[in-house]
This record gives C-alpha cells, sequence and structure tokens, in this order.
C-alpha cells in the first residue's frame, strides 16, 4: 500500500489564488496545482510524449465508440476532483462524458492517463494516482512510461491495487469501457521498443 503524502497545510494556495496566478500566463505553459502547490509542467511534452497520448485516445475512441458512445477520450484535460479543493490537474488523456460544457476543467471522468515524463517526480504521480482515485466517476488510472513499454493500470474493481506491464505482447483490458489493446500499439510510431 502506498503511504501518502500530508494533506496540504492551511498556508497552501487556493484553487482560486491557483487560477487567478495562472490566468495572465502565456497559454502555452501548462500548471497543475497538486496538494495546493503549482507545478509548471513540461512545456512542450515531447514528440514522443504526445505520439504515446494521441495513440491512447485513439485507441480508447476506438472502442468506446461502439461500447460506450456516451464517453470520448480527449488529451491534455485540466480535471476537478471535488474532494480536493487544492488539486487542479492536467491529465495527458482521460475519458470524459461524450457531452461536455465549454469549460477548461472536467468533474466528471471514468479513466486517467498520465505519461511520464522527467517533469513528474515518482511523488507527484503516485499523489495525483490516490488524488484521482477518489473521483467517484473514476474507474481506472493508467501511468505510462515514455522511455521504456511500461504501463500500470489501477483500477477501482482490484480496489486500486496496480499491476504493471513490461512486454509490448501485454494485453491491457479494461471491460467497463469496452477496451482492449496491445501494450505496444501505445508506443506505435516511437523508437520505444
Amino acid at each position: 500500500m502506498t503511504v501518502l503524502p500530508p494533506h496540504p497545510s492551511p498556508n497552501k494556495m487556493s484553487t482560486d489564488a491557483f487560477l487567478a496566478m495562472i490566468g495572465p500566463r502565456p497559454r502555452e505553459e501548462r500548471w497543475q496545482l497538486i496538494d495546493g502547490e503549482p507545478f509548471l509542467m513540461m512545456s512542450p511534452p515531447t514528440l514522443v510524449h504526445q505520439r504515446i497520448a494521441l495513440n491512447l485516445a485513439a485507441a480508447l475512441n476506438n472502442a468506446i465508440e461502439t461500447a460506450r458512445p456516451d464517453l470520448f477520450a480527449l488529451v491534455e484535460v485540466g480535471l476537478i476532483v471535488d474532494a480536493h479543493k487544492a488539486f487542479r490537474p492536467i491529465a495527458d488523456v482521460a475519458v470524459l462524458d461524450a457531452e461536455i460544457d465549454s469549460v477548461s476543467y472536467a468533474t466528471r471522468f471514468h479513466l486517467v492517463a498520465e505519461i511520464l515524463s522527467p517533469s513528474n517526480s515518482l511523488e507527484h504521480i503516485s499523489r495525483k494516482r490516490a488524488l484521482y482515485a477518489d473521483a467517484p466517476d473514476c474507474t481506472h488510472v493508467l501511468i505510462i512510461g515514455q522511455d521504456d513499454v511500461c504501463l500500470e493500470l489501477w483500477s477501482r474493481a482490484e480496489n486500486w491495487q496496480g499491476r504493471v506491464f513490461r512486454s509490448a505482447e501485454d494485453v491491457i483490458t479494461l471491460p467497463e469501457i469496452g477496451f482492449s489493446c496491445r501494450l505496444g500499439d501505445l508506443y506505435k510510431g516511437t523508437p520505444v521498443r
């Protein structure tokens, strides 16, 4: 079981202060708020990072178009977890309800994927994974390597116990959304083998 870092102290940045801070910032900057601390993400992400995200979103959308047409996968999605007011992440990929509003942050999501990068420390990814799991509609959190073939799958149905896949031939199956693909398919078009 993962031990989570302590909850934010009262002197951490509020969501309102965070949104006010990033409002005038250049759009190409990608900021997140994790436990009341603002973090500037790597900008822009590497081409490998972006290709993995787009491959995953396309594979998800191909599967859910038939199995769950009420859902849709998007990339670089701002999320809100109501139980954690000092948490405003930008997920690399998220599966949302297909009908969306004209807002920057989604409050309802079913799957989140984070692709590891130099700007994501192990502590931040572990904390984000745990916070995503508190969203009532979230059924899966995926953590995907960008430098090697690796995927961690955390599922509500498995009581948030993680499984690690390291072979390109491993099959990732998410029955709640009708998704199944080879792990290697997520790395198509990249030098990662």
